[in-house]
């Protein structure tokens, strides 16, 4: 008897597109990454694009004068490439989404490759001179991409990673963040022949963002979530049956757990996410 298939919800990918939607809306900005706030500041809606902004000065910061040859990894729309590409980098971007590269390569042009694969699948040769994960890196085998970065890296390239990471006190409940454990990145790296060159913990300015996150949730999608099944259970009783019936039979009770807890949003606090994670400008350099 063939198994019935039951729904699956990327909550991750869900509050992605929900932060996407937000940063795009009220705060009128292209970014997809974490904004750094500074201390005393409020986060909020209308001045995330200014923390976000900080976090791309930080980034740029890290990356060696123009003209390099730079491989941007899981680049997205293509946002940072086209930023590159307009300050004199040879640019290359690899993203595993067909609907994001073909996005980024309307916004680049002739003048920059995009590469529809993932990481780890990336047939490039290189060598190049700056290979950069932003948010990025925590999706990649660690073992398998280390070893493709130390082939197609130039002699004096970086590897640079903005990203977050778990720390050691992460004990895989459900906690905001994510990534490689940091103790067991830093040893990949060391047995993969790379050095740290810089380094800088911007935890505690990152995980002011989640404090946007939270009360969108609280303050938006949990108020009209229940609004809409106040109306339909009120209005179109039968039909507000037929669905919830559907939810319960079609969404596996993990998926439903899952969804409570984002629409609750206790555990994505600031707080929180600085308790389990630690989050890095890192810029690594092949050992000599």
């Amino acid at each position: 008897m063939e198994k019935q298939r039951v729904a699956k919800i990327d909550t991750k990918t869900e509050g992605l597109d929900l932060y996407v939607y937000v940063a795009k809306t009220f705060a009128d900005s292209p970014w997809l990454h974490y904004g750094l706030w500074e201390p005393g500041e409020r986060p909020n809606i209308p001045q995330l694009r200014m923390a976000q902004e900080r976090y791309v000065d930080k980034l740029l910061a890290l990356i060696p004068p123009a003209p390099a040859r730079l491989l941007d990894i899981g680049g997205g729309t293509g946002e940072m490439a086209k930023l590159l590409l307009d300050k004199g980098y040879t640019v290359e971007m690899i993203t595993p989404s067909h609907l994001q590269a073909e996005v980024a390569a309307e916004k680049l042009g002739p003048n920059a490759r995009v590469h529809e694969t993932k990481f780890e699948d990336f047939s490039g040769e290189g060598p190049f001179d700056v290979c950069m994960f932003s948010e990025s890196f925590q999706y990649v085998d660690l073992e398998t991409s280390l070893a493709k970065l130390k082939h197609i890296l130039a002699p004096n390239g970086r590897v640079i990673i903005a990203d977050c990471f778990r720390s050691d006190a992460y004990q895989g409940d459900r906690q905001p963040g994510g990534g490689h454990r940091y103790s067991e990145f830093v040893d990949a790296i060391e047995r993969a022949g790379f050095v740290i060159a810089e380094n800088e913990d911007v935890t505690l300015a990152a995980a002011q963002t989640m404090a946007i996150d939270q009360n969108v949730y609280r303050g938006f999608v949990a108020p009209t979530v229940d609004q809409v099944r106040g109306l339909l259970s009120n209005k179109r009783p039968i039909l507000y049956w037929f669905l919830k019936m559907a939810y319960g039979l079609f969404v596996p009770k993990s998926e439903r757990e899952n969804i409570v807890a984002r629409l609750k949003a206790d555990y994505r606090s600031p707080e929180a996410f600085a308790t389990v994670n630690t989050y890095r400008f890192l810029a690594l350099e092949k050992r000599t």
